[in-house]
């Protein structure tokens, strides 16, 4: 399995987009590593070349592609988080709408959106993103080779290649059903933990159930001490959990990500 970060900030951007704070000031003049967009990861399963999985859709995503040479018409699965715009962003789902009956070479009379024909692409979230969706879309997905499966906590799926499961996320908890995500293939198993803070304890309980290749967790608020996510400190104390309950491989490793400007140092530091 080949994971790619194509962002990971936090909802306000590294640096922030209206933010003249050291941080953000130092991530203007610094380096390309020091300049971070919204989280989203790519995933390629077992053997393939070109991801096929991507979990979330942040408004960046175009970019993102560009940048990390990810061909978005070969995606496959979206797997949303949660429906927060900082992660879910349908209206570029708008242009993959094609007029029937046409071939790749664009006719003169008509400008788009596509003429390419795409595989269909399986979004899974929660009924938070399909509403979004479908106030985007309509209600009819098909023009656009799209199709919704609603998920649950718990809920066991196959697709593009992994088995995945969706575990209750500790964010927003009594207004939206937020979803961690474990992935499967024949080479690895990997949990994609954000946005969240401290588990949940059914979350917990959920975890001893596998052996994780990669752990990646959020860390939004740094030296911070806000909730709703986590901080270095609580980082720090998952990752303890994970090495104490024997849940991470030989080679497991632990990874963080979601940063947000004010509260995490720039890259180097």
């Amino acid at each position: 399995m080949l994971l790619r970060f194509l962002g990971t900030s936090a909802g306000e951007l590294y640096p922030g987009l209206w933010c003249r704070c050291r941080n953000c000031r130092t991530a203007r003049e610094g380096t390309a590593q020091d300049r971070r967009q919204s989280a989203a990861l790519a995933v390629a399963p077992g053997q393939q070349a070109s991801p096929t999985v991507l979990i979330d859709f942040p408004s960046e995503i175009a970019d993102q592609c560009y940048r990390h040479n990810v061909d978005l018409t070969t995606l496959e699965s979206l797997l949303m988080t949660h429906s927060h715009g900082d992660h879910w962003f349908p209206y570029l789902l708008r242009w993959r709408r094609r007029p029937a009956n046409l071939s790749e070479n664009p006719p003169t009379h008509i400008g788009g959106p596509r003429f390419t024909v795409l595989p269909l692409l399986r979004i899974y979230g929660n009924a938070e993103v399909e509403a979004i969706l479908r106030r985007e879309l309509g209600d009819d997905l098909a023009p656009c080779e799209i199709t919704f499966h609603r998920v649950a906590v718990g809920k066991v799926f196959q697709t593009s290649g992994l088995k995945v499961t969706a575990l209750h996320a500790n964010h927003d908890v009594g207004r939206e059903q937020a979803l961690h995500y474990v992935l499967r293939d024949d080479s690895a198993t990997v949990l994609y933990g954000l946005d969240g803070d401290t588990f949940l304890p059914e979350t917990r309980e959920a975890l001893r159930a596998f052996r994780f290749d990669a752990v990646i967790l959020e860390s939004t608020y740094g030296y911070g001490e806000g909730g709703n996510h986590r901080n270095f400190q609580r980082v720090l104390e998952e990752a303890q959990w994970f090495r104490d309950e024997g849940l991470l491989t030989s080679g497991g490793r632990l990874i963080a990500t979601h940063f947000s400007p004010h509260h995490c140092p720039p890259h180097a530091e």
